[in-house]
C-alpha cells in the first residue's frame, strides 16, 4: 500500500515537468493500459438524440435533452448490449423482438432535465407535449428513471450529475386508434411550454433517412 502511494506521489511530482497537453495524454496512455478499443455503436443513436437551452438574459430557464427510441436507436442498443455481454446473434435478435415489441405501442424518449426543472408534476415550471402534423399529443407517462449504461453511452457529455432522466411515453394511436406517426409525416416535435416560454426538439424524417443510410454504408 505504501509503495503504490509513493508511485502516485511520483508521477504526480513528474507531471508539472512534463511539456505540453498532448504529450501528456500521450505519456499517459502508453504508461496505462488503456484496453482494447470497440466498435462505436453510439454514432447511430445520436443521429435521434437532440437538445436545447432556453434563457432569460443570463438566467438559465431549462436545458431540455431528448433521445427519441426509434428502430434504429433499439436496434444500436441490442447490438451494443449483446457485445458487453458477448451474447450471441440470436441472443441480439429475440432481444431487439422484445425491444421492438414496446414501439407497437408507444412513442418513447429519453429526456434529461435540469434537477431544478423536475418535468413528473403537475405544477412543475415545464410541460411537455409532442407535436406530429400539427395535432398534439399528451404523454401517457412521465416517470424519473435511471437507464443502462448503453444509454448513458448515447447520450454522452450531455448526461451530467445535474440532470435527471425521465422516461416519456406517448400512445402510438390516436383516439379513433389511427397511428399517429404515419409515412406521409414530415417530423415530429418535442415541445416543452411554461406559462411564458416555448421550446421544441425536431426530428425531420428526410434528415434522418439520409443520416441513417449514411452511416448504414459506413457499416
Amino acid at each position: 500500500m505504501k509503495w503504490e502511494i509513493r508511485q502516485y506521489w511520483i508521477i504526480f511530482c513528474l507531471l508539472p515537468m512534463l511539456p505540453g497537453c498532448g504529450r501528456l495524454v500521450d505519456w499517459a496512455k502508453e504508461s496505462f493500459y488503456q484496453g482494447d478499443e470497440l466498435y462505436d455503436y453510439s454514432n447511430m443513436p445520436r443521429q435521434f438524440l437532440r437538445w436545447v437551452s432556453v434563457y432569460d438574459q443570463f438566467e438559465t430557464l431549462g436545458i431540455f435533452d431528448a433521445l427519441w427510441l426509434s428502430v434504429p436507436v433499439r436496434a444500436s442498443y441490442a447490438r451494443l448490449h449483446a457485445c458487453r455481454h458477448g451474447k450471441s446473434v440470436e441472443h441480439e435478435k429475440a432481444f431487439l423482438r422484445r425491444q421492438l415489441e414496446e414501439n407497437k405501442h408507444f412513442i418513447v424518449f429519453y429526456v434529461l432535465s435540469l434537477y431544478s426543472k423536475p418535468l413528473d408534476n403537475e405544477d412543475t415550471a415545464w410541460s411537455l407535449f409532442l407535436e406530429v402534423n400539427g395535432k398534439h399529443y399528451a404523454p401517457t407517462e412521465i416517470k424519473a428513471t435511471d437507464f443502462a449504461p448503453e444509454y448513458r453511452f448515447f447520450f454522452g457529455k450531455r448526461l451530467s450529475k445535474f440532470k435527471i432522466p425521465y422516461l416519456v411515453r406517448f400512445n402510438a394511436y390516436d383516439v379513433e386508434n389511427r397511428p399517429i406517426i404515419t409515412k406521409g409525416a414530415e417530423r415530429i416535435r418535442l415541445i416543452f411550454r411554461s406559462v411564458e416560454k416555448e421550446v421544441a426538439l425536431s426530428w425531420d424524417f428526410c434528415t434522418l433517412t439520409s443520416d441513417i443510410q449514411n452511416e448504414l454504408e459506413k457499416e
